[in-house]
């Protein structure tokens, strides 16, 4: 199995199955960063090696280019596994995708959908009834509220506030301590109490 990215998020990745018991056998490089090995794990090349596996997972931050690579990973075979630390508190009835990271302490409630390729980071609560769409990231410390819908793509800002109910557009960015009081359409920056375009 192989880290996708050997950035900061593939150092996040790769403490997360290894707090779980497993070892990977190594990363492949996304540029910029170029490095030939991560915390004493190899790096086996880039994309262009992808058929050496059969199992992996990508440890990218940057949305649009997490999606670019899970695209071509699928379309090479690869399996995408999720990596979940154990600290984590997932409800028996949530639905995760392929690929999903899932840091410590985050809590994910009921009835909730994770979408493929989506990151849930460090300490992250998504309540009841919450659907997250692939290739999303939820940032450290976010808290969404019960019926949340985040498109494609969105990107959460550190200790975000969702109010429930709320509707997320596709490609949205909210800035980090952002409180979001209604709905935000696509590709929209927002931040600020009250979180405004």
């Amino acid at each position: 199995m192989v880290i996708i990215g050997t950035g900061e998020q593939g150092r996040v990745v790769l403490d997360i199955l290894l707090s779980n018991g497993f070892k990977p056998d190594g990363f492949l490089n996304i540029p910029p960063f170029e490095k030939e090995e991560v915390c004493g794990f190899p790096v086996f090349g880039d994309t262009s090696s992808l058929f050496r596996f059969k199992k992996g997972i990508i440890g990218l931050g940057d949305n649009t280019k997490r999606k670019e690579v899970f695209l071509l990973a699928v379309s090479s075979g690869l399996e995408l596994v999720s990596a979940i630390h154990p600290s984590a508190i997932i409800s028996s009835s949530v639905k995760l995708g392929k690929g999903v990271v899932v840091g410590a302490l985050a809590v994910i409630s009921i009835a909730t959908e994770i979408g493929d390729n989506t990151i849930v980071n460090t300490g992250a609560i998504i309540e009841h009834d919450c659907a997250i769409s692939s290739h999303s990231h939820i940032g450290p410390g976010v808290c969404l509220g019960g019926g949340v819908f985040v498109g494609e793509c969105s990107l959460i800002g550190l200790s975000a506030v969702v109010l429930p109910d709320i509707k997320i557009g596709k490609g949205v960015i909210v800035g980090a301590g952002s409180v979001v009081t209604r709905n935000v359409a696509d590709g929209l920056t927002v931040k600020g109490v009250p979180a405004k375009h």
